[in-house]
């Protein structure tokens, strides 16, 4: 008869503590990209002459890029601990913030870095994606051990 033997060491997905460890580099480089934009617009909307939806139109990437820092720092912890909820809210943030970069990817805004952060964004929510799925690393091989059958 085969049996596998399992620790508590070869059960730990290692994938959570790279996407926790991911999300704080991440919501590092969000952070100083949404701190950039709001510099750069900042003369912009203070000017007499913008309007308020105007001004609310330029300050969204801003802001979508630092709510999603901050929803990934709020959930590096949850995703160091292998929680459910901490991987799905990160999963879900993340996506939303890559669906509008990809919106204004598309739409075409010049002279912006937005493939950028387009990519980082990618990579972050293909690893979730993958740790979402049930991807294991590092990959445990099973270890057959013969028993007596007396």
């Amino acid at each position: 008869m085969w049996v596998s033997r399992s620790t508590r060491s070869s059960q730990r997905n290692a994938l959570y503590r790279l996407a926790a460890i991911a999300a704080v580099i991440l919501g590092l480089f969000l952070t100083l990209g949404a701190q950039g934009h709001f510099v750069a617009i900042w003369p912009l909307v203070t000017s007499d002459g913008m309007g308020l939806s105007r001004g609310s139109l330029l300050m969204l990437p801003g802001v979508m890029l630092a709510g999603t820092a901050v929803l990934n720092f709020l959930f590096c912890k949850p995703l160091w601990q292998e929680r459910g909820y901490g991987l799905n809210v990160t999963l879900a943030g993340n996506l939303v913030t890559t669906s509008y970069l990809l919106y204004l990817m598309i739409r075409g805004v010049p002279n912006h870095p937005i493939g950028i952060f387009l990519a980082l964004e990618m990579s972050f929510v293909l690893l979730l994606v993958g740790t979402r799925a049930g991807l294991v690393w590092p990959a445990v091989a099973r270890v057959p051990v013969e028993m007596d059958m007396q």
